[in-house]
């Protein structure tokens, strides 16, 4: 492999051994986390809480199906107690809100974070504009939820799968955002069927053969606000960093950009997560809809009006075009 390297870099490597060159083993090295505090979770619970009823289920009219691992520790047994649903699935927890047309269905995907109510405003401005079934995925495991249940690629295309079929639908456009594009990833390698459209933000399933996504986000040293709010309220919290260290393959989640068929992707010009300008040219020659946000860092579409409305606009071009598909 040395060998290698110097023929294609055109360079020598001098031999012998450097104690103070260490590799990053994702997978091997120790989880990184910071202390929380109890009532941090409490504040998630409560808050999480307060969307899903006053939003998902009085406003936009959704319906809980859970895998009853929605939340852990004390707070399974508290949300047991408030939430009572008779919808039960295998390995996934949904939000669905049916309609009685033939339109194909959205699935929306989240990432990191505090789970679907960080996307209240973008998920109420997708609801007015599509009369069309929408699924939204939860992930408690990267949402602060204490959940350390994570099912693997397998099982979580198979509870999308189930999710599709059982309320009769074998097609979905997916519209997912950072570590949900690597469960859309999963559903193109395991079960492509599934997949009419796609619509995909700040993707981080593509080049993890590639330093970026692992370094920048578990290793890479804080040099502004925005790297200090990332290291310090997502990536070193447990069960996110549990996550990430444990559970991501990448070798199941990399997408190499086949089946990119009515697709729309936008990358953010400042990500610091992503190699922006790096994937942008790797998908450039494969999918011709690749959109870079000038300025916008990692999930900042989600503060700008301009990139929002766009965003929502391929949406729609690409659902009309899945319906359109469907019936020819």
């Amino acid at each position: 492999m040395i060998r290698t390297i110097e023929d294609y870099f055109h360079i020598k490597v001098q031999e012998g051994y450097n104690p103070d060159l260490r590799c990053v083993r994702l997978d091997l090295d120790p989880v990184q986390t910071i202390h929380r505090p109890l009532i941090v979770y409490l504040a998630i619970y409560i808050c999480t809480y307060f969307f899903n009823l006053v939003f998902l289920q009085t406003l936009w009219g959704f319906t809980l199906t859970t895998d009853q691992n929605m939340w852990g520790g004390a707070f399974a047994l508290l949300d047991g107690v408030w939430n009572h649903t008779e919808k039960r699935s295998k390995h996934i927890s949904y939000w669905s809100r049916l309609r009685k047309n033939d339109k194909v269905p959205i699935v929306f995907i989240h990432g990191l974070g505090a789970g679907l109510m960080c996307y209240a405003e973008f998920l109420h401005q997708l609801l007015l504009a599509e009369d069309r079934s929408v699924f939204l995925i939860e992930l408690p495991y990267v949402s602060m939820r204490l959940v350390d249940h994570v099912p693997n690629a397998v099982e979580a295309v198979e509870g999308i799968k189930e999710m599709l079929h059982s309320s009769g639908y074998h097609q979905a456009v997916f519209v997912s955002h950072s570590m949900g594009t690597g469960i859309s990833s999963w559903v193109s390698k395991y079960a492509s069927d599934l997949i009419a459209g796609s619509v995909m933000i700040d993707p981080i399933c593509f080049l993890l053969h590639h330093h970026h996504v692992a370094f920048n986000f578990m290793h890479k040293l804080p040099q502004g606000w925005m790297d200090y709010l990332l290291r310090y309220v997502v990536a070193r919290e447990l069960y996110i960093s549990h996550f990430i260290s444990r559970h991501i393959k990448w070798y199941e989640m990399i997408h190499f950009g086949h089946q990119l068929k009515n697709t729309s992707i936008f990358l953010s010009e400042r990500d610091r997560i992503i190699g922006s300008l790096l994937v942008h040219s790797f998908l450039s020659s494969k999918t011709p809809d690749v959109h870079i946000m000038p300025t916008l860092e990692h999930a900042q579409f989600l503060v700008n009006s301009k990139w929002k409305s766009l965003i929502l606009e391929h949406i729609h071009k690409i659902s009309r075009k899945a319906d359109f598909n469907k019936l020819h």
